[in-house]
């Protein structure tokens, strides 16, 4: 057997998927499959983030805006990942608009069997 090579992730890449995580509500599952990464790899990206911070936080109140040292982002990156997270939505809305195209075209056809 032939063995696999695991797919390699840039910094920027792992470090936008845990932004990601952190800034949704959102599962790690949902998350990983939207990027099409495995649950695994996010959760260590994830786990890796969290350890590298020493000072523990109070939790964040509604008033206070949770922008941490590391979080914060020069323009030219928040474009940059704001054009990432659009292009993984427009693929994920054609994903989706295929699917319910089906689903019309199969309605359809028991409509018409079960005539």
């Amino acid at each position: 057997m032939v063995p696999r090579s695991l797919p390699k992730y840039s910094q920027e890449f792992r470090d936008d998927a845990v932004d990601l995580l952190m800034r949704t509500k959102r599962s790690v599952p949902e998350v990983a499959r939207d990027l099409n990464v495995s649950v695994a790899s996010l959760r260590n990206w994830y786990k890796d983030r969290v350890s590298k911070k020493k000072p523990k936080r109070p939790p964040a109140t509604i008033s206070q805006t949770p922008v941490l040292a590391d979080q914060v982002e020069s323009p030219e990156e928040k474009v940059r990942r704001l054009e990432r997270e659009l292009r993984k939505a427009h693929r994920r809305i054609e994903g989706l608009e295929e699917d319910r195209e089906i689903l019309k075209k199969a309605a359809a056809f028991f409509v018409k069997e079960s005539e």
